[in-house]
């Protein structure tokens, strides 16, 4: 038999026909070397489906998941579905919020430009938060049905000099909704409102007024009369 003299410089060569040999001599359904643990399950990798995005148009935003776009997010929003006890939308309150540095209290780093808003009972509100800051800012509400909002939450964020815009309905009956802006440390420096739902004062009917001031009239006359009898 025949020997052939192996010299360090041919190693790499017979390393890459061994290597080239076995990897076509492997049959299919090779198992890999490495097995998953049991009841492991290996998911293959694939592309993430992208992040939803809207664009925030005239129209608020009317779902109740959340959406974002350049400008911000909006989570939570309602212009449809009716709270319990609300047999209809009773009114539309348009509300602006600028928010910031600039709005901040005395003594306090950041602010709303108004810590009491209100509304009347089953009224749709729409709220439009603008940021007049560099960072981030909320305009987080908290307490509303949950059926209708996660968490009972509805949550405006605006990206630095930016402004975004969502609904929602608030209940029937009278209560008091806390205001603030999540991020970390801003509600304490400041970022704190609240919105009220009441129900308006009763309307005097037409004339009722001018007839209780000319009632007052008469009964003056009638006293100052009357302490003339008596001098």
């Amino acid at each position: 038999m025949r020997r052939w003299p192996l010299t360090l410089g041919a190693l790499p060569a017979l390393l890459a026909a061994l290597l080239a040999g076995s990897l076509q001599a492997q049959p299919s359904g090779v198992q890999p070397l490495v097995q998953p643990a049991p009841g492991v399950d290996v998911v293959p990798l694939g592309t993430p489906e992208p992040l939803q995005r809207q664009v925030h148009e005239a129209t608020p935003i009317a779902v109740a998941g959340p959406w974002f776009d350049d400008a911000g997010l909006v989570r939570h929003a309602n212009l449809e579905r009716l709270p319990e006890g609300c047999p209809a939308v009773s009114a539309d309150i348009a509300i602006t919020v600028s928010a910031g540095t600039a709005h901040a209290a005395a003594g306090q780093v950041y602010g709303y430009d108004s810590l009491a808003y209100a509304a009347p009972p089953c009224a749709r509100v729409t709220v439009t938060l603008i940021n007049d800051d560099a960072i981030r800012h909320q305009w987080q509400l908290l307490g509303l049905p949950e059926a209708l909002h996660p968490g009972g939450e509805f949550l405006l964020e605006a990206n630095g000099g930016q402004q975004v815009t969502g609904s929602f309905i608030v209940p029937g009956a009278a209560a008091r909704f806390p205001v603030q802006c999540s991020h970390a440390g801003h509600a304490t420096a400041g970022m704190q409102a609240w919105l009220r739902v009441e129900a308006p004062a009763p309307r005097l009917p037409r004339g009722a007024l001018v007839l209780m001031v000319a009632m007052a009239l008469t009964s003056a006359s009638l006293v100052l009369t009357m302490h003339k009898r008596t001098e």
